[in-house]
């Protein structure tokens, strides 16, 4: 069976901070922002905005799912890559009003998976062996379960401090390298 691996969904697969940015920039011309000028988890507090706000423009980001890009060029084959270590699951905390738009968008970029697990509010409370994440709020809570959190660069979480549960990649495949020569090198 191999591992189980817990795969993010936004600013893992997809580039819905992007997406969201350019929302955001077309309503506010005179308020500008770049996804580089997002240092911080809540950065929505920082404009002034409530979080109903925030996730209201995440809505928009995903009901125009045809729209969002992935992250990665072929990001369908490196996920079929982990694939081959064991178990992948997508799990995101976004909300389960947007499964139709999610399937849609995973089916269109080939991505393959078991389970497809919608808003989570722990991720850190899941039976997975190793989790690939963007949230530096979820990596400091799974790495205090004593499992390993691949972090994907991203700059809200380029201030975290790392510890040896927590390795920062800066892609898929380096994902895969990671996991097959570090974290779990028996199973290669």
């Amino acid at each position: 069976m191999g591992i189980k691996i817990a795969m993010d969904l936004d600013g893992v697969l997809s580039d819905s901070m992007g997406s969201w940015v350019r929302i955001w920039n077309t309503r506010h011309p005179y308020r500008q922002i770049t996804v580089e000028d997002i240092h911080e988890w809540d950065f929505w507090k920082g404009l002034g905005i409530s979080r109903e706000e925030f996730n209201a423009v995440f809505d928009e980001v995903w009901r125009g799912w045809r729209d969002l890009a992935p992250l990665e060029d072929d990001i369908g084959g490196k996920v079929a890559r982990l694939s081959a270590l064991g178990r992948v699951d997508i799990v995101s905390g976004r909300t389960p009003r947007h499964l139709p738009y999610v399937k849609s968008w995973l089916k269109r970029h080939k991505i393959r998976y078991s389970s497809l697990i919608l808003g989570v509010s722990r991720k850190s409370s899941l039976n997975h062996d190793v989790f690939i994440d963007d949230s530096p709020v979820e990596a400091l809570s799974i790495a205090e379960t004593a499992r390993y959190v691949l972090l994907r660069d991203q700059p809200w979480n380029r201030l975290l401090r790392f510890n040896r549960f927590i390795l920062r990649v800066g892609s898929l495949d380096e994902a895969y390298q990671r996991l097959v020569s570090e974290v779990f090198p028996e199973i290669v």
